[in-house]
């Protein structure tokens, strides 16, 4: 049965991740090349020792406004804040602010303490302190992070209640974590906030951490069923890529890596839009 849109020509985002080794700058422009709408950027580390790219001085900031002027590639969010116990909102100021002179709409946010009562207070603060800066507030689940599912993702978003909170829905979390597609569903447009998907064998590796950062697939080369993903989301959610290619294509430039997932995933879209 045909869907009643079709995802082949909807706008498509990408995740850092896709090309961590690439400065903002030059991600921009790559991702402008492949016809990329949006970009989030890995404005602090997203594990002790990751890469970042802070950009606190203001010519690296009006750099990178004139980069989206000129491309028209914008910057969708900016990433990460881990929460746990010793989380402060305020720590966190620096790259609400970048994000806010860069244009960014949205924050990455994730969950490194199992004490969900205490994660869920910190997260109302950083979605208070978001919305002063006109910025919503997305929690991603990890299978190997504290908060692993999707389930457990919505108890936070739902108990801090706050109208710039969303859930973010990663196909490779959510499968690798056995989250129930129900469970997605029932985030609704509410609830749901950025969207990124990739594939992968469906069996899972032992090393789950190591999958998630350099060993996904381009949508439609795996085993995961991604479409019954995407059915289970709202209509019209934004769709984004998280897919690094650099240990599979490493004879490519990063322009060409974008231009070949880019390629492949809306052929993807396309084909399953009229399944």
């Amino acid at each position: 049965m045909p869907r009643l849109k079709s995802y082949a020509d909807v706008p498509l985002s990408m995740a850092h991740l896709c090309e961590i080794d690439t400065p903002p700058l030059e991600l921009i422009e790559a991702a402008a090349k492949a016809g990329l709408a949006s970009v989030g950027l890995r404005v602090a580390q997203a594990s002790a020792g990751g890469i970042e790219y802070p950009l606190r001085g203001e010519a690296e900031r009006a750099a990178v406004r004139r980069r989206i002027a000129a491309t028209g590639t914008s910057v969708l969010y900016v990433e990460l804040i881990s929460i746990s116990e010793r989380t402060r909102a305020a720590d966190h100021e620096p790259l609400l602010e970048t994000g806010a002179a860069i244009g960014a709409r949205r924050l990455c946010v994730a969950g490194d303490s199992t004490n969900f009562p205490i994660v869920t207070e910190k997260f109302a603060d950083i979605c208070d302190l978001a919305k002063s800066y006109g910025i919503e507030v997305d929690f991603e689940f990890m299978p190997f992070r504290a908060v692993r599912t999707v389930a457990e993702a919505a108890g936070i978003v739902k108990g801090a209640d706050r109208p710039n909170g969303h859930v973010l829905v990663d196909a490779l979390h959510v499968f690798r974590s056995k989250s129930l597609l129900a469970d997605v569903t029932k985030l609704g447009p509410k609830l749901t906030g950025s969207f990124q998907i990739c594939d992968a064998p469906a069996e899972p590796p032992a090393d789950l951490v190591a999958e998630a950062r350099t060993n996904r697939l381009i949508p439609g080369e795996g085993g995961l069923d991604i479409w019954a993903l995407i059915d289970a989301m709202p209509a019209k959610t934004p769709i984004g890529v998280e897919v690094p290619l650099a240990l599979q294509y490493p004879q490519l430039s990063p322009a060409e890596r974008l231009a070949l997932l880019v390629n492949r995933t809306r052929s993807y879209l396309e084909q399953g839009s009229t399944r």
